[in-house]
């Protein structure tokens, strides 16, 4: 299963769309069990949308991952205004 569907074994994910590289503040979050984002209680969304206020310049984004085995994981990319 994990090799056909790798994101089933996702327990929770979070994005900081303002993230200043050191503190993490969650402003969007999915976890399993929880079907505010959808109706599957034993899995989590893999796609997320949520409105942030505009801000001049670029704006440093950062999402949180734990698996189902607890490791926990880091990605951070600068993204331009539209």
């Amino acid at each position: 299963m994990a090799n056909a569907e790798p994101l089933a074994l996702i327990e929770y994910w979070a994005v900081d769309p303002d993230y200043d590289g050191q503190v993490f503040r969650s402003v969007w979050q999915d976890y399993r069990g929880n079907v505010d984002n959808d109706g599957d209680p034993l899995r989590v969304v893999t796609t997320a949308e949520f409105t942030v206020p505009a801000k001049p310049g670029p704006r440093r984004v950062c999402v949180r991952v734990v698996d189902v085995f607890g490791f926990e994981a880091e990605a951070s990319m600068v993204v331009e205004a539209a």
